[in-house]
């Protein structure tokens, strides 16, 4: 049976048309402490985010969206746990039109959720998951609590420049 992180892979291998080989993919993924992240449950962070991500969007409820910055590209999935950003590795690398496109995205999500009308979480953790050897490998990259300061901002953007470089 397929855990989670593999289903989303394979999507993301469908939708970036790459290689089903795991172990190029990561998954950066922002979920709050707790409550669901659904565009129901976050119309406004989710508008926000559809309106940055035009003209590959709008994600819909679970839905994803296959986001191009210059020739790279890369998938945003919505999950009810958070948002979801899978990248193929392969042309990640070195790729520094393709890493500030997924920071600001990054960022956006995060803006999005401090100005959230209903439901704006406490904290958010942002996660790297990658697969190695067949087992899933998570790493906490940074826990935000809000609101967040240039300096946290400019901590996102390193804690993701390395984790997708590695």
């Amino acid at each position: 049976m397929k855990t989670k992180l593999e289903k989303s892979l394979n999507l993301a291998s469908a939708l970036l048309r790459t290689p089903q080989e795991y172990e190029k993919y990561i998954s950066i993924k922002l979920s709050p402490p707790s409550g669901c992240c659904c565009s129901h449950c976050w119309p406004e962070t989710w508008k926000i985010i559809n309106k940055y991500i035009y003209p590959y969007g709008p994600v819909g409820h679970e839905g994803e969206a296959l986001i191009k910055s210059g020739k790279h590209q890369f998938v945003l999935k919505s999950h009810e746990s958070g948002p979801e950003i899978i990248v193929y590795l392969a042309v990640a690398t070195a790729a520094a039109t393709l890493l500030k496109s997924i920071i600001d995205l990054i960022n956006t999500i995060i803006k999005g959720l401090s100005h959230e009308e209903r439901k704006q979480p406490p904290k958010i953790k942002i996660t790297r998951r990658q697969i190695i050897k067949g087992e899933i490998e998570e790493e906490k990259l940074i826990e935000i609590d809000f609101p967040i300061s240039k300096d946290i901002e400019k901590q996102i953007q390193e804690k993701i420049k390395k984790s997708i470089n590695l």
